[in-house]
């Protein structure tokens, strides 16, 4: 990891520009042509530290109770709305992911009352960052939301069709397989092997890590 500044919470009159930033990028990737857009509320990143009781230690119109919590994430979604069609628009969650230090103390409803409120705007689909092992029900978030469930979370070939013959998820995402295997389809088609990921570059800058993993071509070219 690199040095990090120590953060402050935001001013209220801060916010408003905060959010005009995200519809600016929305508008910068369908002006580039992108197909869609995901707003990431996960991994204890801005939006996720406002969800969150562990780190939202706000008392104004952003803190507090879950609906004021997720207002930020309300917001955020009404400004790529009004760019996008709902359709091409995702929100990326983590509920229990306690990446960059991040924890609250109900997870479940909490998580439950913010798709809750995301199904007022009949976004293209909920992608949710899953960790099997905590107890967390995610098929009651599946279940709430009224758009297509992407799962994602140690995922390989055979738990991610299994998840969805199962239809515990319409799709499956990929993270560290994806960094790790540039032709990623393609082995998942063939059931080929995967090249493991190497975790101490990630995160790291430069370019190791970053677009050298071979790919089966080049594997069988080096075999040769």
């Amino acid at each position: 990891m690199q040095p990090f500044v120590t953060p402050r919470a935001l001013a209220t009159n801060e916010i408003p520009a905060l959010i005009e930033d995200f519809r600016r990028a929305a508008a910068n990737a369908k002006e580039a042509g992108f197909d869609g857009v995901e707003i990431h509320a996960a991994n204890g990143y801005l939006i996720d530290q406002f969800l969150r009781d562990g780190t939202n230690k706000r008392d104004d119109a952003y803190g507090g109770s879950v609906e004021n919590r997720a207002r930020l994430l309300r917001e955020v979604t009404e400004a790529i709305l009004s760019v996008w069609e709902p359709g091409q628009v995702g929100v990326r969650i983590s509920p229990t992911n306690p990446f960059n230090d991040i924890a609250d103390s109900s997870p479940q409803s909490t998580f439950e009352t913010v798709v809750e409120q995301l199904n007022q705007y009949g976004l293209g689909y909920l992608h949710v960052v899953e960790d099997r092992t905590d107890g967390f029900d995610y098929q009651k978030l599946r279940h709430i939301f009224n758009g297509a469930y992407m799962a994602n979370g140690g995922y390989e070939r055979d738990s991610a069709i299994d998840a969805i013959e199962s239809e515990q998820a319409d799709f499956i995402a990929f993270g560290k397989l994806f960094i790790a295997n540039p032709d990623l389809p393609e082995r998942l088609r063939l059931n080929a092997g995967f090249n493991p990921a190497r975790e101490e570059s990630f995160y790291a800058g430069g370019a190791e890590g970053y677009d050298d993993y071979p790919s089966l071509d080049t594997a069988k070219e080096n075999t040769n």
